[in-house]
């Protein structure tokens, strides 16, 4: 069994052998190719999703709700409209999870608000004796 030797950094590259310029040139082929350290250790990157848009179904599963809660509130909610097809995009999903932001805490000016009206008399009302 050979040991393989890293040359020390004082060593000049003139003085490495084949063997290392083989190994330099591969692991440079390999940062070029993927650009970070996945490459190196052999794992591939998460595939991206290149779509553009995606439906209901995947949008209520990336927002972790579900999908009738989407169909029945889509009027308020931000989106895109092809022809009769609904579709979201990254930046409606993150735009209906900041409308839905909740901090700790903190009063919102609506619930200090009641939603009954004062009571008010009529104006036809007769008046009493």
């Amino acid at each position: 069994m050979a040991a393989t030797a890293i040359a020390p950094a004082d060593v000049p590259p003139a003085d490495l052998g084949p063997a290392a310029w083989q190994g330099l040139a591969a692991v440079a082929s390999l940062l070029a190719r993927a650009g970070d350290f996945d490459a190196l250790l052999g794992r591939s990157p998460e595939p991206r999703d290149n779509r553009l848009h995606i439906g209901y179904g995947e949008a209520a599963e990336r927002l972790n709700i579900p999908e009738k809660w989407l169909r029945e509130r889509i009027s308020t909610l931000p989106h895109r409209k092809l022809g009769k097809f609904v579709q979201f995009t990254e930046d409606d999903l993150r735009s209906i999870s900041d409308m839905h932001f909740v901090q700790p805490g903190r009063t919102d000016a609506k619930e200090g608000q009641t939603a009954i009206m004062p009571l008010q008399p009529s104006k036809r009302s007769r008046t009493r004796l």
